[in-house]
């Protein structure tokens, strides 16, 4: 990403955000109480199995849930990645897109919630019977708002077994407060990466340099987000991450 097409991202993102706060609560509300929702508690957008279930974090969700649960980050969060079906793909993938850089380091853009080795949510239970959140009350924005989202100042919802129930006035409104504090906070977050944002260099070896990584049994991240920039290592046998350090 070169400087030009950085600055026009960040334009274009500010414009976004100065628009998206005079979007009307009262209206989203509206909508939402239209399509309706009512929570199922089915577990299924915690469970990989039923979709992609990556959940995007910002680093004040990372760290809230760190004191919350007296958790390290790497308990918390690993690196918001592509879904691939092995690290062999995964690897092809990031070399295709140009998000490998000369060294083998794999270049990411912020965190998700860390998962297990199956790719269920670390913080769901694994009996199928039992949906109860590990980290309910500390849980990220993108959960608690679960299906609805804002994109391009509209709301928007994922699929979900529990879309067109009732939903009263309270729950709307409720809804419709923290939809909207969320998109202006990932607006925001998203702002200040672009900002923090710093290029690298690719080269033929890179793909060389990961493969051999991966063929030892680890691949080396570099995780840019809203704070700088993170370098992080994943044990691919036990799909556990290392903070290495920040940048």
């Amino acid at each position: 990403m070169d400087n030009r097409l950085k600055e026009m991202l960040i334009r274009q993102l500010q414009d976004e955000l100065d628009h998206a706060k005079k979007i009307n609560e009262e209206e989203i509300a509206a909508q939402i109480r239209r399509i309706g929702f009512h929570c199922l508690m089915c577990g299924r957008c915690c469970r990989r199995e039923s979709g992609d279930n990556r959940v995007a974090l910002m680093p004040e969700e990372i760290r809230r849930i760190q004191v919350g649960m007296n958790l390290r980050m790497e308990d918390v969060a690993e690196p918001l990645n592509i879904e691939a079906e092995s690290p062999a793909e995964e690897c092809s993938l990031h070399e295709r897109s140009g998000m490998i850089d000369e060294d083998g380091n794999i270049h990411t853009f912020g965190w998700m919630l860390h998962r297990k080795e199956n790719r269920d949510c670390c913080f769901i239970p694994d009996e199928r019977n039992n949906n109860k959140c590990g980290i309910y009350e500390l849980r990220p924005l993108m959960c608690s708002t679960y299906p609805f989202y804002m994109e391009e100042l509209k709301l928007m919802t994922s699929e979900c077994e529990g879309l067109g129930k009732k939903t009263g006035m309270v729950q709307s409104r409720e809804l419709a407060h923290m939809v909207l504090e969320r998109y202006l906070c990932e607006l925001k977050d998203t702002i200040l990466t672009y900002e923090n944002y710093s290029s690298f260099t690719t080269g033929p070896k890179g793909k060389e340099s990961a493969v051999s990584d991966m063929k030892q049994g680890y691949l080396n991240y570099i995780v840019h987000n809203s704070e700088g920039k993170c370098r992080t290592t994943r044990n691919i046998r036990t799909a556990v991450y290392r903070l290495i350090y920040n940048e």
